[in-house]
């Protein structure tokens, strides 16, 4: 099992501006992934009266459901910073003040009273983050009430491939030019290790400059090895390792840590036609989100979860076990 580490940023590390404007951009593909996540979320907690986002961001699903439900609170809790800060920033009118709570914490350490919430939602990989995952569903549970649902999405761990590294230029919120370097072992255990450049290094200027990382955000480089990129490093960063489950070992943890009626659906679908690269579809689907939201919604039940892109795993909380 992998030892528990303070969390932090990951690097290169997003602040709350530059993700919400990423988030809310067609071209970025979890803007697909996303909203498609809200219609689920709504679909299992939207009666529920009192709902905690664990992971929150910069709020999206905090003010989706917020808007959507007949809800008394919703709280949207994440360990960075900026996030919480941008969500706050976006909280507008008082009927949604009032719905709306967001708070700075690590979701392993929850800062609630027992049996405080009949719902728990999060979105985007943040269960992968949280080792040991089995301490972050102990405290699930406990803030959790008997009968209370939780929800939760997150990439599928089932189609990550062992690979000794997979590399890449990328630029930080702060201008830095970075060299990400990513590998999984055979338990899906990734790692990763950024390898921060000089400003003024050749290879950063190169990068900078080169059209497909100015249009992209991201670029190869495979034309540099990498004994020259670490000769132009100022800081090397190992960033945190996560941890990733198959559809059937989220069902066995779950069934440990005191949930039943535990789903495993796919999802996914738009995120892959837009990382697929077809025009064409990329173009509808930018003049009508909202309908193709829909669209993969209706189509979850059909979807194999062992082989889709993402997956939710919903269960109910039956007993707390510390």
């Amino acid at each position: 099992m992998i030892k528990e580490r303070a969390l932090k940023e990951k690097f290169p590390p997003y602040c709350g501006p530059e993700w919400e404007k990423k988030i809310n951009n067609p071209i970025h593909p979890n803007f697909w992934r996303y909203g498609v996540a809200n219609l689920i979320f709504l679909d299992f907690v939207g009666k529920r009266k009192v709902i905690l986002d664990v992971g929150c961001g910069t709020g999206g699903s905090t003010f989706f459901l917020a808007e959507n439900c007949e809800i008394d609170l919703i709280v949207g809790v994440d360990v960075v910073k900026s996030m919480i800060q941008v969500a706050k920033e976006k909280t507008r009118g008082e009927q949604l003040k009032c719905k709306t709570e967001f708070i700075v914490c690590d979701g392993r350490q929850l800062p609630f009273r027992d049996l405080s919430f009949e719902a728990l939602i999060s979105r985007g990989d943040v269960f992968v983050w949280l080792i040991p995952q089995d301490k972050a569903l102990q405290e699930f549970s406990r803030v959790m009430k008997t009968g209370a649902v939780i929800v939760m999405e997150m990439d599928n761990g089932a189609l990550l491939k062992v690979k000794p590294a997979n590399r890449y230029f990328e630029k930080t919120y702060d201008g830095k030019i970075v060299y990400l370097s990513h590998k999984v072992d055979a338990d899906r255990n990734w790692f990763v290790t950024c390898y921060v450049l000089r400003k003024n290094s050749e290879i950063a200027k190169k990068i900078s400059q080169n059209p497909k990382f100015i249009k992209n955000g991201w670029y190869l480089g495979e034309e540099y090895f990498l004994k020259d990129i670490e000769r132009e490093t100022i800081e090397i960063r190992q960033g945190l390792t996560t941890h990733w489950y198959t559809a059937e070992g989220l069902r066995d943890l779950f069934e440990i840590y005191g949930f039943k009626e535990i789903e495993v659906i796919g999802d996914g679908l738009l995120m892959k036609l837009l990382l697929e690269g077809n025009e064409k579809i990329a173009e509808l689907m930018k003049k009508q989100p909202e309908l193709f939201f829909e669209i993969e919604r209706r189509l979850i039940p059909f979807i194999n979860p062992d082989k889709a892109p993402t997956i939710i795993v919903k269960g109910l909380k039956v007993t707390y076990k510390p």
